[in-house]
């Protein structure tokens, strides 16, 4: 299906017949720029350990402290280059914002860790504070993230928070903190129809395009997903840093998760068979077996050309210490795609990582070699129908509001109101986005889809089609899937600078 396959130079990935990897510490005091991105651009393999935020209950000054003894075992592993990740917790609103809770990490350091900036409950203004904050910290590595809805909280009230797009973000520090910073997004490939997965793609290039200079993945199991993301990246000549996440799951991790308290991390029945095994005989069996997993999975990201691996539910010092000799090992061990590839069959290739039947993959022949030896056609799949009424309303919104966006807001109101559920934006976007209103999105989230969408298109926060889902379905149908990725949407009424339009 040649019109479905996004434009692109049909550049190979780069060789992978190097396949000796360093394990050198990169991370030398004599570094007068910054570690973290220095070891990225040496190629040289990273291991971040996720640490959350703490919630406002707690004692801030204990927590610190908790956070500074983690940092002083991270930055005392010799095997592999280990640094931490701070995070905003995703279980509660109520916590401390994570540039706050980093300030307790070693000034001296702080360029060896990577901070995540959420957009939740953030507008413009408060980012721009958060991002001088972090440059009088002298951090200087960030990811953007949009943020997550809170569990338990419904449509309603997640609408009525504040959510400030990690594009918009991109954006501000691409504009106003040039070259202060080593910006990272982060990406979900872990969608099983074309309706979820080429908007998480088309997102992904947004970000790329508005700055961001590594790549974070969302945690998810499924390496053929991962080898997908990675020949897309090759193909398209974007070579970018890319970090896979990883969970080195909990019998609490999983039920955290099958309960969608972590928002977009899936576990498949078939998955889950095998963990409720592993949990029958002891809980040290079940923890052992979650240590093999990840060793496969931190190798076999490395041989599929990943930069490193961020680690979830490693809490202690004890099991950061025993996650980073484990990696190290099996970097050793497996020295080559196919030697990994073996092991990786006999140990989990039955299992079927994909939430759904008939789940739609990038690539055929994934994970059969580590590089495609021709470059990769997207796969075929079979375009969803749309019913009449949605032809029929796409008409005639394009037809009433082709020109919506040069025009006043109030221009056909009611029309639009009536056709197109308006939400009497202050300027309309509707000819940017199939004429779906992107203020249906609980986020507002314009410029793609978050990382919380349901298996089967639905919205993380209910039983409707998440509307990134519907543009998609539209544009196959107008055989225009390519401009997804093209319209960069700012701020509602507000340009970058923060300057009303």
């Amino acid at each position: 299906m040649d019109e479905l396959i996004f434009e692109n130079e049909n550049i190979l990935p780069e060789s992978s017949a190097d396949n000796n990897f360093q394990l050198e510490i990169n991370f030398s005091e004599n570094s007068e720029l910054n570690r973290f991105q220095n070891t990225l651009d040496n190629g040289d393999f990273v291991m971040l350990i996720e640490h959350n935020s703490v919630e406002l209950d707690n004692d801030f000054e204990i927590a610190k402290e908790r956070l500074a003894q983690l940092e002083e075992v991270v930055l005392n592993i010799k095997s592999v280059n280990a640094a931490l990740a701070i995070t905003d917790s995703y279980a509660s609103a109520n916590c401390y914002k994570s540039i706050d809770y980093a300030m307790g990490l070693s000034p001296d350091n702080r360029d060896r860790h990577v901070i995540y900036l959420s957009g939740r409950n953030s507008s413009l203004d408060d980012m721009k504070s958060n991002l001088s904050l972090a440059q009088s910290g002298k951090f200087k590595n960030i990811v953007a993230v949009t943020g997550d809805s809170v569990f338990g909280e419904g449509v309603r009230a997640t609408q009525k928070r504040t959510f400030l797009e990690s594009v918009h973000t991109l954006q501000l520090i691409r504009r106003n903190y040039a070259n202060l910073f080593f910006d990272g997004c982060v990406m979900n490939p872990f969608q099983y129809t074309p309706y979820t997965l080429f908007p998480q793609y088309s997102k992904l290039v947004k970000k790329l395009n508005a700055g961001a200079k590594f790549i974070v993945t969302q945690a998810g199991y499924d390496m053929l997903k991962l080898q997908a993301l990675r020949w897309y990246l090759g193909e398209r000549g974007l070579f970018f840093p890319t970090i896979a996440r990883l969970i080195f799951l909990s019998p609490e991790i999983v039920e955290a998760i099958l309960d969608k308290r972590i928002p977009g991390i899936k576990i498949s029945n078939d998955f889950k068979k095998i963990l409720d095994k592993e949990l029958q005989f002891s809980r040290n069996q079940f923890e052992s077996a979650q240590w093999r997993r990840l060793e496969l999975q931190a190798a076999g990201c490395r041989l599929l050309g990943y930069s490193g691996v961020q680690i979830m539910g490693i809490d202690t010092p004890t099991k950061i210490k025993s996650a980073a000799d484990r990696i190290a090992g099996a970097l050793r061990e497996f020295s080559n795609f196919e030697q990994w590839l073996e092991e990786y069959n006999a140990y989990l290739a039955k299992v079927d990582m994909a939430p759904i039947s008939g789940s739609f993959y990038m690539y055929d022949r994934v994970l059969r070699r580590s590089y495609p030896e021709t470059p990769p056609r997207i796969s075929e799949f079979k375009v969803a129908t749309l019913t009449n009424k949605e032809k029929i309303l796409y008409n005639l919104r394009k037809f009433m509001f082709h020109a919506a966006n040069k025009q006043n807001s109030q221009n056909r109101r009611f029309w639009k109101i009536l056709l197109a559920n308006c939400r009497t934006c202050r300027n309309c976007r509707l000819p940017h986005t199939f004429y779906v209103c992107p203020e249906h999105c609980p986020k507002k989230s314009a410029n793609g889809p978050c990382g919380g969408v349901k298996a089967n298109g639905d919205c993380e926060l209910g039983n409707f089609e998440c509307i990134h889902s519907y543009m998609t379905r539209l544009a196959m149908w107008k055989k225009e899937v390519n401009t997804l990725e093209d319209d960069y949407l700012p701020i509602e009424g507000i340009d970058i600078q923060g300057d009303e339009k």
